[in-house]
């Protein structure tokens, strides 16, 4: 991967977006702003990173998501329905939810991921796959709150959903 042509240093920020994309932005090495005559000016722009996994060479394992509860309760079973254009290693499918960080000061607090336990696959008369998974089993683990939830099938995400946990 080809680096980012712009210096991101103190005061900058990065979130991952729903479609798999990293949106970074922001650098601030002064104590004030000062965007001439130094090394590493204050930066205001922002930039959109796609991980490898969001070329076209991975389009076929990418699943897309049908649907799933909105709503997700802790230690409750729920399904979510997806598609996948070619192939499906039934395996390799995984469910996560991220809660999205708040940032200040290039420190992205309180981001966590949660693998979701998976109770297995099943396709239907539709022709979507269906996984079975059991919502996180405490606050600790998964604070309740909006989270985007992800099928990953063979290393590759799908575009995420917003649930909420509660």
């Amino acid at each position: 991967m080809a680096p980012s042509p712009r210096p991101r240093l103190y005061h900058s920020s990065a979130i991952l977006l729903t479609d798999g994309r990293v949106l970074v932005g922001g650098s601030n090495p002064h104590v004030y702003y000062n965007f001439t005559d130094v090394m590493y000016p204050t930066d205001l722009s922002l930039e959109s990173f796609s991980p490898p996994y969001l070329s076209a060479e991975y389009a076929a394992v990418r699943p897309t998501i049908v649907a799933v509860n909105e709503t997700l309760g802790y230690g409750e079973t729920f399904t979510v329905s997806f598609t996948v254009s070619e192939y499906l290693s039934w395996r390799e499918v995984s469910v996560r939810i991220i809660l999205p960080s708040f940032t200040t000061h290039s420190f992205a607090m309180n981001q966590r991921m949660v693998v979701i336990k998976t109770m297995g696959v099943y396709r239907d008369a539709s022709g979507s796959y269906n996984v079975m998974g059991v919502g996180p089993s405490t606050a600790e683990i998964a604070p309740p709150g909006y989270y985007l939830l992800f099928v990953v099938h063979s290393g590759t995400p799908s575009s995420g959903m917003w649930v909420k946990i509660s």
